[in-house]
């Protein structure tokens, strides 16, 4: 039963072109986002998406600090193609795009039934116009050439990269990844959530729906994930989903697990978390040293 697909939310590995994330507040607020994040609570109660609060939450970056590192990345970019002779402006994103991505709340599939009725399977992304990649892909080819660079020069992105990460102490976040991928799937396995899967199968053939497993709905064809359009059929469908998921108690059991075989983890591995911790607040520092206009 594996509802997520590629890297888990929230691991800071950047995209193809890190975007200038609009942060609001003056730079005291980013300095503020820079400090230590406040540990992560496992709730005891699950009753609605907002008690998803995992373990590893406290060593991931949250939204603002996503924006904070996306901020500094995309000044990083423009001041290196400058340097090259590249006057650019690279896309910048509203404040809305920071907290886009949706977290814990699609990590057992669709369970916000409130965002089911309205987007269905679809994830609510801002509009794609003006995006980074629709830029970079503008851009003529010597600035490109600049941006992504080559196997013996690197290119701009990856300079930036380097640039926020110098200095910082080394981390394994590929590690956690991964991590936080066999702890979903561990999860999935466990007799409490495999009974708690049959549950939710009677719920949903009680509501007319005739699948297997939550992977199969979400899979089923009718639904063009990559594309824009929702259907009505399909929102009917994701709404019953979710409030199955609910009614059956797959969240609760799927949750507890996960929670359980983290909470695991980070007790065997208190240096790896260590390093994850401060990697992260030497790069929330070194991002708001370069919004203030410290040369990097």
């Amino acid at each position: 039963m594996r509802l997520t697909r590629g890297r888990p939310a929230g691991l800071p590995t950047p995209p193809p072109l890190p975007l200038a994330l609009a942060l609001a507040g003056t730079l005291a607020s980013a300095a503020c986002a820079a400090s230590a994040p406040p540990a992560a609570t496992p709730s005891s109660r699950i009753g609605s998406v907002s008690d998803l609060v995992l373990p590893f939450d406290s060593y991931k970056p949250n939204p603002a600090q996503r924006a904070l590192l996306g901020r500094a990345h995309g000044m990083l970019v423009g001041r290196c193609m400058a340097e090259n002779g590249l006057d650019v402006s690279p896309p910048t994103e509203d404040a809305t795009a920071a907290t886009a991505d949706p977290g814990n709340a699609r990590r057992y599939g669709v369970v916000d039934t409130a965002a089911a009725r309205r987007h269905g399977y679809h994830l609510d992304r801002p509009s794609s116009r003006g995006s980074s990649a629709a830029w970079a892909a503008a851009l003529p080819k010597p600035a490109r050439l600049r941006l992504y660079g080559t196997a013996a020069d690197r290119g701009c992105l990856d300079r930036a990269s380097l640039a926020l990460d110098r200095g910082s102490r080394k981390a394994d976040w590929a590690w956690l990844a991964l991590q936080d991928s066999l702890t979903l799937d561990q999860a999935a396995k466990r007799p409490a959530v495999a009974a708690a899967e049959e549950r939710w199968r009677s719920c949903m053939t009680q509501e007319g729906y005739a699948y297997p497993d939550p992977e199969a709905a979400i899979a089923d064809r009718r639904w063009n994930l990559d594309g824009q359009k929702v259907t009505e059929e399909e929102k009917r469908t994701a709404t019953a989903d979710a409030m199955c998921k609910w009614a059956s108690g797959l969240v609760s059991a799927w949750y507890t697990a996960d929670a359980e075989l983290q909470r695991a983890v980070v007790r065997d591995n208190p240096e790896r978390f260590a390093r994850l911790r401060d990697n992260l607040l030497d790069r929330l520092g070194r991002a708001a040293q370069v919004l203030g206009g410290r040369r990097g």
